[in-house]
């Protein structure tokens, strides 16, 4: 009787945003399916368009969406709407995929609702570390932004990672990375055997923080990196998977660093230089 109740609730509580968001025309047509057992212990997981599911697939876990709002009522929504951000935009970059949920959301107010519980929600995850995410924090300050809600209806806590965010950039230094104009990349950022985080080199605004490093020279890899073009579409199409490539460079205190990536067929190549050093050579 619980159950049947809390879903009851549940279903009343989403039924209001989902009656104003709908997905953009050339996604209506993607199916959504629930299986906990398809979406690995998370609440989602999409799949691109392919022969047997010609518009993609989205799968949902009504388990982890009841576990989420709990936490955070509402919440649960804005994984649905972020599920439909890859198929949007052809990636499977995790901060993309925020981002375009937020902006979707961040159009009405019921959306904006959805947005502060999201927010709610990663904020409570806070500082812990997923490779392909990042912190809580750092998905909860992409869904603020992205999303357009004032910095007045943010936790303190968010407000706080901010400024800490903000902090380190200036101390430690950041890296970006690019390709030239024939493709984009994704991928892992491995340290001094340390992973740092996910890149892309479509958003050159989304620099990451470097960790304290010791002046001199340093090892860096990029690991499970994807290569794209943009298709007829505008969505983008995955050329290669699963590259990798290594490089060492030298730091000194706060340097920023632009690491310059070049690709010949399975072949990932990288190099990394101070970022004043990479524009005078670009």
């Amino acid at each position: 009787m619980f159950r049947f109740t809390f879903w009851l609730t549940l279903f009343l509580v989403a039924r209001p945003v989902a009656a104003q968001w709908s997905p953009p025309a050339d996604l209506k047509s993607v199916p959504v399916r629930y299986d906990c057992r398809k979406t690995k212990g998370t609440i989602g997981m999409s799949f691109q368009p392919s022969l047997f599911n010609p518009h993609g697939i989205i799968f949902l876990c009504l388990d982890r969406a009841a576990a989420i709002d709990r936490i955070s009522p509402g919440a649960s929504f804005f994984f649905r709407v972020h599920e439909y951000g890859h198929l949007a935009l052809g990636s499977r970059d995790e901060a993309m995929a925020d981002a375009w949920a937020a902006d979707q959301l961040g159009r009405t107010d019921d959306g904006k609702s959805v947005l502060l519980a999201a927010i709610s929600y990663f904020a409570g995850v806070g500082d812990r570390f997923a490779p392909y995410y990042g912190t809580g924090f750092y998905r909860a300050l992409n869904v603020a932004t992205s999303g357009g809600i004032d910095r007045s209806r943010w936790p303190d806590s968010l407000l706080d990672y901010q400024q800490r965010w903000t902090d380190r950039l200036q101390h430690n230094g950041s890296i970006v990375f690019r390709t030239n104009k024939q493709f984009s990349a994704d991928g892992l950022v491995v340290i001094d055997n340390r992973t740092l985080g996910f890149f892309d080199t479509l958003h050159p605004e989304r620099a990451l923080p470097l960790p304290e490093l010791s002046e001199g020279t340093h090892r860096i890899s990029l690991t499970d990196v994807w290569t794209y073009q943009f298709g007829t579409d505008h969505r983008l199409q995955a050329l290669e998977r699963g590259l990798s490539a290594t490089a060492s460079f030298t730091i000194q205190k706060g340097m920023g660093l632009i690491g310059s990536i070049s690709a010949n067929d399975t072949d990932l190549s990288l190099s990394v230089g101070p970022v004043t050093q990479a524009r005078r050579g670009s």
